[in-house]
């Protein structure tokens, strides 16, 4: 999508404690997310607790933590328990993690201090990071989830208009399996075509 804004902000924190899920810690280098993916569940989170617009101005308007990743540091130098889910409210691979490389460096930040960590993704831009994500899984568990709900390219073209065909992120999640590399399909919701016949 090329009307995006994207705007720089401070946070006050990276690492976010997180209750009744299968993880511990969130991470989202990000605010809002250019895949504008329709079915989105961050909608919810942030109509709720962000008090954010969920519309289109979700897709359009991308806040940048652009100290995010020194603030991960100071919170992973206190050596935080229990395990790590990047990208729970919004891509850590959406095509402005080109330009900030924020993920890569909280990668690398995870590399120096460690910890359980899963990664959902709909960006093939995360194998760029094949060899951070290597020194990552050398240290600890981790799972990279391609979420591919549709191979259907024209019903993609619908539900999730800014991000990559599924056979791309297919295509990356075999290079990361290549690599060595823990990385699966996530299937939520699962999308089927209907046929005019």
């Amino acid at each position: 999508m090329t009307d995006v804004t994207y705007t720089e902000v401070e946070a006050k924190s990276a690492l976010n404690r997180v209750k009744g899920m299968p993880f511990d810690w969130s991470l989202n280098p990000y605010t809002g997310c250019a895949h504008a993916c329709f079915y989105c569940f961050s909608r919810a989170y942030n109509a709720r607790y962000r008090e954010r617009d969920v519309g289109p101005a979700f897709d359009k308007n991308v806040e940048v933590k652009k100290n995010f990743v020194e603030q991960l540091r100071k919170q992973l130098q206190r050596r935080p328990e229990g395990s790590l889910a990047i990208g729970t409210a919004t891509d850590p691979y959406q095509p402005i993690e080109g330009k900030y490389k924020l993920t890569r460096r909280c990668l690398e930040a995870l590399v120096d201090y460690p910890m359980p960590t899963g990664i959902v993704t709909k960006g093939p831009l995360v194998v760029r990071d094949i060899d951070v994500l290597t020194k990552l899984d050398e240290k600890t568990d981790l799972t990279v989830y391609f979420s591919v709900p549709c191979v259907d390219e024209e019903i993609v073209k619908k539900t999730d208009p800014g991000t990559a065909p599924p056979r791309q992120r297919l295509r990356a999640l075999r290079m990361l399996r290549e690599a060595g590399i823990d990385a699966a399909v996530l299937c939520m919701p699962v999308l089927l075509g209907i046929s005019d016949s």
